[in-house]
């Protein structure tokens, strides 16, 4: 045991010689480094200032510390790093922590540069950086083609107060990213407001506009996006606007196509109940077109229904042409010859009376109709004024027209006088040749206004006592009034009260009535 520890004590002796040994040399080491600074500066009248390469030390890291925030003040890695291996290479060796570099005379020079070179990177990259911002404005400014004054002088503000080329290169690339939105904005309102006006459009013909105001919604929710995500999100939504634009275009234009089967299909049923055609069937059909058109979203729908509904329409001109193929003359209508010089209205409307079994006779519809007397006269502007026809007989029924001393009643005074009988009449004032065709194929006498000789003669309306415009071929040619009582392929059949009873060639009779366009459909 005392062996063991004898063993120890010697070995703690040698540690202790050793470290002592270690201490000593490294001072021998430093001494020597000091001593060969001295023998390298020679003569020099520099002499070593341990304080001054401490203040050149700070400088430098100073530096390097500047160097390290202008990377991220956006200045690229590669400008400073080559200074930076300089920096790096100036740390050693040291001695009591100070480089000993900094102990050489020369080294303020070096420091002196690196502050030099280190400025002239700063202001080279802030001034690259705050032109390429510029570019970039500028380039918005173009894009935009009008903007206010105080926008531009806002982004204008900003480019020269940015310090730092990172806050000018974030700058441009807002500018950059709204350059580019620019373009895709346009398209986005342009196709909204194309969108739009159609969804007005399928409104007003009562059609399904979905998806569309989901679509306009997310339109409108887009505008209030900042400028990145209006980039990400512009790609689905331009396509959706243009597909939805197309889809509502397509059924506008089928929905257009079967309002206009829906009018001819009414107009064709309207003309085969004037035959007699019983429509039920065809009613019921457009009834149910109706229905489909309301729920439709699909141009193919909307052509399937406008193909039912020309079907519709193909069948009820068959019909209405199987009628109009036959000869139908009405039967129980009796003949009067007009028994005053210009009572033919009077003598057709007795005629139509007599299918319904009422007689009255020409002077008694006068004297219920009354007649106003009053002469014509012309007034300061050279019109003709007279009675008005639509009210009452015009002048004496016994007169003539090519001297003014009569004229005749139209509709409305000889429909009242028939309705006080119990008389049903169907349909009265305007009316096509068509409609008179139809209304006598289905077996109801029609009394209709004309002219004497079944030619058209340009009009000369006058003016009436009241201030109504009374059409009017006098006082050189006539008018006449005729009950219609039958229609055959090519002509109508006309009880002339002045001439009897004859056929008249569809084309005649179109001629002179269109100079008048009024009748009277009795039951």
């Amino acid at each position: 045991m005392g062996v063991l520890v004898r063993d120890w004590g010697r070995e703690r002796q040698s540690a202790r010689a050793t470290s002592r040994s270690h201490r000593l040399l490294a001072r021998a080491t430093a001494l020597a480094l000091v001593l060969a600074i001295f023998v390298t500066l020679g003569g020099s009248t520099h002499p070593i200032d341990p304080g001054n390469a401490i203040l050149l030390q700070a400088r430098a890291s100073a530096l390097q510390e500047r160097w390290s925030q202008m990377v991220t003040d956006g200045v690229p890695a590669a400008d400073v790093a080559a200074l930076q291996s300089e920096w790096i290479a100036s740390q050693h060796p040291q001695l009591f922590g100070i480089p000993l570099n900094f102990l050489l005379p020369d080294m303020k020079a070096a420091v002196d540069r690196w502050q030099a070179d280190t400025d002239a990177v700063w202001d080279r990259n802030l001034d690259t950086a705050r032109a390429s911002a510029a570019g970039a404005e500028l380039e918005l400014h173009q894009a935009l083609d009008s903007e206010s004054l105080a926008q531009r002088k806002e982004r204008l503000a900003d480019l020269r107060s940015a310090p730092t080329p990172a806050a000018l290169h974030q700058l441009q690339a807002g500018w950059e990213l709204q350059t580019r939105l620019v373009p895709i904005d346009k398209d986005v309102a342009a196709a909204v407001g194309r969108l739009t006006n159609l969804a007005s459009r399928a409104r007003g013909l009562g059609i399904r506009t979905d998806p569309v105001p989901a679509l306009l919604a997310r339109a409108e929710n887009y505008a209030s996006l900042d400028d990145a995500d209006r980039l990400s999100q512009s790609g689905l939504l331009i396509p959706d606007l243009a597909g939805a634009e197309k889809d509502l275009k397509a059924r506008i234009a089928a929905a257009t196509l079967v309002r206009q089967a829906f009018k001819r299909a009414a107009d064709e049923i309207s003309i085969a109940g004037l035959y007699g055609i019983s429509v039920a069937a065809a009613q019921a059909r457009v009834d149910k077109g109706s229905r489909s058109y309301s729920t439709s979203t699909q141009a193919a729908q909307f052509d399937a229904i406008r193909k039912d509904l020309d079907a519709v329409v193909a069948d009820l001109k068959r019909r209405v042409n199987v009628v109009l193929s036959q000869v139908r003359v009405i039967s129980g209508v009796t003949f009067y010859k007009q028994t005053h010089a210009l009572s033919c209205e009077e003598a057709a409307v007795s005629m139509a009376l007599t299918h319904q079994g009422i007689h009255l006779s020409q002077d008694q519809i006068l004297a219920e109709m009354g007649a106003d007397r009053r002469p014509m006269y012309v007034d300061s502007a050279g019109r003709v004024r007279w009675g008005d026809p639509y009210i009452s007989f015009v002048g004496d029924v016994d007169g003539s027209e090519r001297n003014y001393t009569g004229s005749q009643a139209n509709y409305p005074p000889l429909v009242r006088v028939a309705e006080a009988h119990g008389a049903r009449i169907i349909a009265y004032g305007y009316m096509t040749a068509q409609t008179i065709y139809a209304r006598v194929a289905a077996g109801h006498p029609v009394v209709a206004w004309a002219t004497w000789d079944w030619a058209w003669h340009p009009r000369h309306d006058y003016l009436s006592f009241g201030g109504r415009w009374i059409p009017w071929i006098g006082p050189t040619y006539e008018s006449h009034v005729y009950a219609v009582v039958g229609v055959r392929p090519g002509a109508v059949l006309v009880n002339d009260p002045m001439r009897g009873q004859y056929w008249v060639a569809k084309t005649t009779f179109q001629a002179a009535y269109s100079d008048f366009m009024e009748a009277i459909v009795f039951a």
